[in-house]
């Protein structure tokens, strides 16, 4: 059987800027729990919310994004309609994502706070962008997911 990510991925591509976040987060995670003390340990509480988080919504929320590039060009393709699973499934987690941005926003904040202790400015600035990261989510990426699910749904007339 075709893993399901690799079956999104090769329908609609998942745009490359959301992916190439994801990467440079992880990157950062991986050297600042490398870092000894306050800093390290408190990234290791990110990287622990943050990294199966990513996953998730690299196999579920990303791959709605690959279908805007043709929607914006006013192409609906009935194999779009294979991103309504994605939508739902979306749909059902999104109810535990409040709680999810919490623990990680809470997580960042204390990332945060030890890079000011430590006067470590390099991974204080990677813990702001990982803060804008988590609002971006919020107000922008997660809305999204049902608008364009809505959308196709209504163009395909489903």
């Amino acid at each position: 059987m075709m893993d399901a990510k690799f079956k999104w991925q090769s329908i609609f591509k998942m745009p490359e800027a959301l992916r190439l976040g994801h990467d440079e987060a992880r990157a950062e995670l991986v050297r600042a729990t490398s870092m000894p003390g306050r800093i390290g340990e408190a990234a290791g509480r990110v990287a622990h919310l943050c990294l199966p988080h990513f996953e998730r919504e690299e196999e579920m929320v990303f791959p709605v994004f690959g279908v805007l590039r043709e929607l914006e060009s006013g192409k609906v393709r009935p194999e779009m309609a294979e991103i309504l699973p994605l939508v739902s499934t979306f749909k059902a987690w999104h109810d535990s994502l409040d709680y999810q941005h919490q623990a990680i926003t809470a997580a960042i904040h204390a990332l945060l706070l030890a890079c000011h202790k430590e006067n470590c400015r390099e991974f204080a600035e990677f813990a702001y962008c990982m803060r804008v990261h988590e609002r971006l989510e919020d107000e922008v990426i997660y809305p999204m997911v049902p608008v364009i699910g809505r959308y196709v749904q209504e163009r395909l007339e489903l």
